[in-house]
């Protein structure tokens, strides 16, 4: 193999590893938000009624009963399960938490085995 070869190979492997880096990543954050361990459920109140959810499935089920007044609470549910990132954008954007909640969903359910 010539040495162009062999740094074109290199680079590739570099590149391999990175994807499967992020991939893993994504599984892990993907597990932590479709079945948490030891977290404790986001008690969704109304009127006399509470529903406790208790991952990102259930949480999109009932999305469209929250209030934009609810987005910095779910945020910080959200944190708890691990995902920072998002509730990081929660917190900057409150009025596009549903959107954003939904484009995550679907970003990692892939990723949920």
């Amino acid at each position: 193999m010539t040495m162009i070869g062999e740094e074109e190979e290199r680079k590739k492997k570099k590149i391999v590893a990175k994807i499967n880096k992020k991939k893993a990543e994504l599984s892990m954050l993907a597990t932590s938000l479709f079945a948490p361990v030891g977290k404790n459920p986001y008690f969704l109140n109304r009127g006399s009624n509470s529903i406790a959810i208790k991952n990102i499935t259930e949480l999109i089920a009932n999305l469209d009963v929250f209030t934009e007044e609810e987005a910095l609470w779910l945020a910080s549910w959200i944190e708890y399960l691990g995902d920072k990132e998002i509730a990081d954008r929660i917190g900057e954007t409150p009025g596009e938490f549903k959107e954003i909640i939904a484009e995550r969903y679907d970003e990692l359910r892939e990723f949920y085995r």
